[in-house]
């Protein structure tokens, strides 16, 4: 029998404030309570002092250490510092109430900045989490080995001359971080942390990804949104595609602005549930031909022109034979987002990667991160979609892409893994997510698999639960009773907010296969008029494309310095 916990350890876990975060608010598992407080075992200024430079696999320099107050956690030691060559990071170790537990927070976009705050990073899947809001993790944040421009984003052109660096942000920066952080935890507290947590999405997703994949013994477990784990397609041909397929002869966009509105709504009306979010896109055969004009052309209608390219954008790029290049596109339910994404804000007609978001992915990436041999003078502007530019652009995606379905290592030791997607998403296809998980689940057998992973798709929640309506919720406490308790994660709730952090609305999530209905008597904005239902039958799980060869074992692509050469192996 566990013994009763101390009111310190209550305070230090949220146990008293428990009902402040919405997966357990809403009848999910209780947080584990048997990891005790440890306190510093030396002064945070005395870490300067020491010497981490051999630190395996890891040596590194500390720029500064500092106490500092951070507001609602309290006394911090905050230590700054770089692991060779170049990574730099910040971890943050509570000086009172650390609970043994270890969180790091993943880099987003092409990183190149560190971003520590987890208010800020990751915030909107660790939303209400009481030990991480009061202090009780320790974390860490890196920049991947570069710094990124502070007038061009997204950048790549660090990248140039500086193929270590490529591979710092690919995969070693995150585990260089990763071993660094915990000889300070080590150093700091007298004991490595008890539980090793990350939590990361978009690059942040594949980072963790990589993780699990190629250093199964870094981390306890793992929670994973919206990965680009096609990481090259995604910023080339995908990205690209929805730029060139709304570009029209005259330069301008086909599909305007204007248009979104009524495409959006017509979308929910054949496709949407009672609360007007489309559940799964797989299960919308909305076509967008049933919106074309009958009469004078308006903003509640399209041209014949702008419904081939809502086609398009939903169907995704395809090569001169018409096999896909992308696992599909923008998914049905994601319109709104489509505006400064592929469609200019109303009054801009410039179609480039200055005004758009499409163009600004898919600009920097093919040029200068495709290949060690760069630049390669291929940008959204000019790339064609057949198989020989998609196989050259390729070069490196057994360095960035984490597609290894066999987790095996990982689940052995112990190891627990949450994905999770946004149905809506435009940024990153949620079918990339669906597609890995259904290659694992296949790899390992499906008892297997559901033993130490489980999968969400959130309907209306788009990219990381950014905007245009931005979502929040909170898959770290559930991770942590899964991960410590053995409390299978099973309802989320997920908060719908404005631009002030109001909550307008808020819907329950499931693992999948599931979605919800509601229950016929209750308000449409509350979660728990909702109730879980089954997904309609026949939806595929899989959909193919030419990259879905490399989601077998041994397509990681490992690179380093040997004896002063560079070179990279397949293993």
């Amino acid at each position: 029998m566990r013994p009763a916990p101390t009111d310190t350890l209550r305070r230090a876990v949220g146990i008293v404030t428990l009902a402040l975060t919405p997966a357990l608010a809403a009848g999910g598992p209780a947080l584990a309570l048997d990891l005790p407080v440890v306190a510093p075992a030396t002064e945070c200024a005395a870490l300067l002092d020491q010497d981490f430079t051999g630190v395996e696999g890891a040596p590194a320099r500390l720029h500064s250490t500092e106490v500092v107050e951070i507001e609602g956690k309290g006394a911090t030691c905050v230590v700054k510092g770089y692991v060779a060559s170049d990574v730099n990071f910040e971890v943050r170790m509570p000086v009172a109430g650390w609970t043994q537990r270890f969180l790091m927070l993943g880099c987003g976009g092409y990183c190149g900045g560190v971003v520590a705050d987890p208010a800020t990073n990751q915030q909107r899947a660790t939303a209400g989490c009481v030990p991480l809001e009061t202090g009780a993790f320790v974390t860490a944040s890196t920049d991947l080995g570069h710094v990124r421009s502070a007038t061009w984003f997204p950048d790549g052109l660090w990248a140039v001359g500086n193929p270590e660096a490529v591979v710092d942000f690919a995969y070693a920066g995150m585990h260089k971080t990763t071993l660094i952080s915990k000889a300070l935890i080590a150093a700091y507290y007298g004991q490595a942390p008890a539980k090793n947590y990350y939590v990361g999405c978009s690059d942040g997703g594949r980072e963790g990804l990589q993780e699990v994949q190629r250093f199964p013994a870094d981390y306890d477990a793992v929670v994973v949104g919206a990965p680009t784990i096609d990481e090259v397609t995604t910023n080339t041909v995908y990205h690209a595609w929805g730029i060139r397929s709304n570009t029209g002869a005259d330069g301008g966009p086909i599909l305007t602005a204007d248009k979104i509105p009524a495409l959006a709504a017509a979308v929910a009306a054949a496709c949407g549930d009672a609360g007007g979010l489309v559940q799964d896109p797989r299960a919308c055969d909305f076509k967008a031909a049933t919106l074309i004009c009958t009469g004078e052309d308006s903003t509640a209608c399209l041209t014949e022109a702008q419904a081939a390219v809502v086609e398009k954008v939903w169907e995704g790029p395809v090569d001169e034979t018409g096999a896909h290049l992308a696992p599909r596109s923008m998914p049905k339910g994601s319109e709104l987002a489509w505006i400064k994404t592929m469609v200019p804000a109303e009054g801009i007609t410039e179609m480039s990667h200055k005004t758009l978001g499409d163009g600004a992915w898919s600009f920097d990436f093919p040029n200068y991160l495709s290949s060690f041999d760069i630049p390669t003078g291929i940008t959204y502007a000019n790339m064609t979609f057949d198989r020989a530019t998609f196989d050259r652009l390729h070069e490196l995606s057994g360095l960035y892409d984490p597609t290894n379905p066999d987790l095996s290592a990982f689940a052995d030791r112990g190891g627990k893994l949450i994905l999770w997607t946004g149905w809506a998403d435009s940024g990153v296809s949620p079918y990339i997510a669906l597609n890995y998980y259904t290659a694992l689940r296949e790899t390992m057998g499906a008892e297997k698999a559901d033993a130490f992973v489980t999968f969400y798709g959130l309907p209306g929640v788009y990219h990381c639960g950014g905007g245009p309506v931005t979502a929040r919720t909170d898959f770290l406490s559930p991770m942590i009773a899964w991960a410590e308790d053995g409390a299978t994660p099973e309802r989320v709730v997920v908060e719908f907010t404005d631009a002030d952090g109001k909550v307008t609305a808020s819907r329950p999530a499931f693992p999948q296969p599931s979605q919800v209905e509601y229950d016929g008597k209750g308000d449409l904005a509350s979660a728990d008029s909702w109730v879980r239902a089954d997904l309609p039958e026949g939806l595929p799980d899989r959909f193919d494309w030419v990259g879905l060869a490399n989601y077998v074992p041994g397509k990681a692509l490992w690179c380093g310095r040997e004896g002063g050469t560079f070179g990279c192996a397949t293993r």
